[in-house]
C-alpha cells in the first residue's frame, strides 16, 4: 500500500493585510506546519505539492529557511519512526516565479535528494520522476496554458505510456481545468485547460493547485481529480475549511482518499451589510457597530485573534455630507479594547439620493401624513390644552343619544384643531422639501 500527502497553496511569506502583516505571515507558517505534522502522523510515502509554495513577492530569506527545515524534519521524522523514506514532488505555481526565475530552487539542493521540482525547467524541457512504484510528471503555471499543454500532449502521453501497468501515474498542474474547477468568469479562456488533452494523457491521478478552494475529488474518464485548495485563507473572503488530502492506494491503483482539516490560528471573516432602501447614515453605522460586536463575541468563544471585514452597500437618504462610518480614532479605540482583533476594515459604497430619487423618497400617503402628524402634536402643550377643553364640551354638552357636540359647539373645536394640523403640515412639508429656503 501506498500513501501520499497532497496539499497546495501553502504561500509562505504572504503579509496581507501589510498592517497586520507578521500575524499573517505566522499563520501561513502555522498551517505549514500542522500539515507537516499530518504527513507524518499519517505514515506517508510521497509529498505531492501543487504550486505556490511561497509568495515570492514578500518572502524572506527566513521564510525559505522555515520550509526547508519543515521538509528536512518532514523526512527525518518519518525515516525515525517509521522507517519511511519520503519523497517530497512540488510543481511551480505563478507565485512562485518563472522558469527562468524560479524561487522554488532556494529550496533545492544536492544532499536534499528527497525534494524535486516537477514541471519545465528552464530550457522548457519536461521534468519527471519514476521509481518502481509511481511516476509523477507535471506543468508549471503557465499564462497560455491551453497552448502549452496542447503543444507538450504527446510528450507527456508518452512519458506516460512507456511505464509499465504497476505504476501510478501521476500528473501535477497549477492552472484552472474545464469542466473541473468553478472558474471565475473574468478568466481569459487562454489560461484554462482543455480537459480532453488530459484525458489524451490519461494519468491515473491530476493534482491541481491554483483554486484555493477545496473541491470534492472528481473523476472524469476515469482520471481521479484531486484540487486540495489552499492551507490558510489566501485572500479575506476564502471560506475554507482548508487542510491536506490523504490517499492510499492499494493492488496497483484502488484508491482512498480523506480530507484532513487544519486548525486555523486566525478567526478570519468577511461580513455584508445591504440596505434595498435608503437608509440615513446612522442606521449604517449601528448596524457595522452591531457586526463589530458580533465578531468579538466569536474571538472570545473561539479563544482566537482575529480579522474582520465588512463590506456596506446602499443609498442614503441623508443629503449632507458625511465622513466615514467609522473614523481611524474610533477603530483604534475598539482594538485596543478588544486586543483579540487584530485588523477591522470597513469597505464603503454609500451613495446619496439623487434629488429626484428624494423628492419619491419624501412623498408620503394622506393616511402615513396624519398618522406622523397626531404622533408629533399629541405632545405640544397647546395640543395638551385644547384635548382637555374639547374633554370638558363633550361631558356638559355631548348630545345623550349620539354623544357629539351639536354643530354650534363644535366649530370651534373644529377651527382650532384644522389651524394646528394645517401648520404643523405646513412645517413638515418644509423641513422635508430640499429646495425649501
Amino acid at each position: 500500500m501506498l500513501r501520499f500527502g497532497v496539499f497546495s497553496d501553502t504561500h509562505i511569506g504572504r503579509n496581507v493585510p501589510r498592517i497586520v502583516g507578521d500575524a499573517r505571515r505566522q499563520a501561513f507558517r502555522q498551517a505549514f506546519k500542522q500539515a507537516v505534522n499530518i504527513f507524518i502522523e499519517e505514515r506517508v510515502d510521497y509529498i505531492l505539492h501543487g504550486g505556490d509554495l511561497f509568495e515570492k513577492r514578500t518572502m524572506t530569506p527566513e521564510d525559505v529557511a522555515f520550509v526547508k527545515d519543515e521538509f528536512y524534519r518532514l523526512v527525518q521524522a518519518s525515516r525515525e519512526k517509521w522507517g519511511k523514506d519520503v519523497k517530497i514532488f512540488i510543481v511551480r505555481g505563478n507565485h512562485d516565479g518563472t522558469p527562468s526565475s524560479c524561487v522554488l530552487e532556494y529550496i533545492t539542493h544536492p544532499l536534499a535528494s528527497y525534494l524535486q521540482i516537477i514541471g519545465e525547467s528552464i530550457k522548457e524541457e519536461l521534468q519527471y520522476f519514476i521509481d518502481e512504484k509511481i511516476l509523477v510528471a507535471g506543468i508549471g503555471y503557465h499564462p497560455f496554458i491551453k497552448s502549452r499543454i496542447k503543444d507538450q500532449v504527446e510528450n507527456l502521453a508518452e512519458i506516460f505510456k512507456s511505464s509499465n501497468d504497476k505504476k501510478l501515474e501521476i500528473l501535477l498542474l497549477h492552472n484552472y481545468v474545464e469542466k473541473i474547477h468553478e472558474i471565475p468568469p473574468y478568466t481569459p479562456e487562454h489560461s484554462i485547460i482543455d480537459i480532453d488533452d488530459l484525458k489524451k494523457i490519461n494519468p491515473d491521478i491530476v493534482v491541481v493547485g491554483h483554486y484555493h478552494e477545496r473541491g470534492d475529488v472528481k473523476y472524469k474518464n476515469d482520471i481521479k481529480f484531486i484540487i486540495p485548495g489552499a492551507t490558510e485563507a489566501v485572500d479575506l473572503g476564502e471560506k475554507g475549511p482548508f487542510g491536506v488530502y490523504i490517499i492510499e492506494v492499494k493492488e496497483g491503483i484502488k484508491m482512498n482518499t480523506k480530507f484532513i482539516e487544519l486548525t486555523p490560528s486566525q478567526h478570519i471573516s468577511v461580513r455584508k451589510i445591504v440596505s434595498e432602501e435608503a437608509k440615513p447614515i446612522q442606521w449604517f453605522k449601528e448596524r457595522v457597530l452591531d457586526e463589530v460586536s458580533t465578531f468579538i463575541d466569536e474571538l472570545n468563544m473561539r479563544n482566537l485573534p482575529g480579522i474582520l471585514k465588512i463590506k456596506v452597500s446602499g443609498k442614503t437618504s441623508d443629503t449632507k455630507a458625511f465622513l466615514r462610518l467609522l473614523t481611524e480614532e474610533e477603530i483604534r479605540k475598539i482594538r485596543e479594547e478588544n486586543p483579540k482583533l487584530l485588523y477591522l476594515e470597513v469597505e464603503e459604497d454609500i451613495t446619496p439620493l439623487t434629488r429626484e430619487e428624494l423628492r419619491e423618497e419624501t412623498v408620503v400617503s394622506r393616511e402615513e401624513m396624519f398618522e406622523e402628524l397626531y404622533r408629533e402634536i399629541g405632545r405640544e402643550p397647546n395640543v395638551l390644552e385644547l384635548i382637555e377643553e374639547t374633554s370638558l364640551a363633550l361631558e356638559e354638552k355631548a348630545s345623550e343619544k349620539t354623544g357629539l357636540l351639536k354643530d354650534s359647539d363644535r366649530s370651534s373645536f373644529v377651527e382650532k384643531w384644522l389651524r394646528i394640523l394645517l401648520d404643523k403640515a405646513g412645517e413638515e412639508m418644509n423641513g422635508n422639501d430640499p429646495s425649501h429656503a
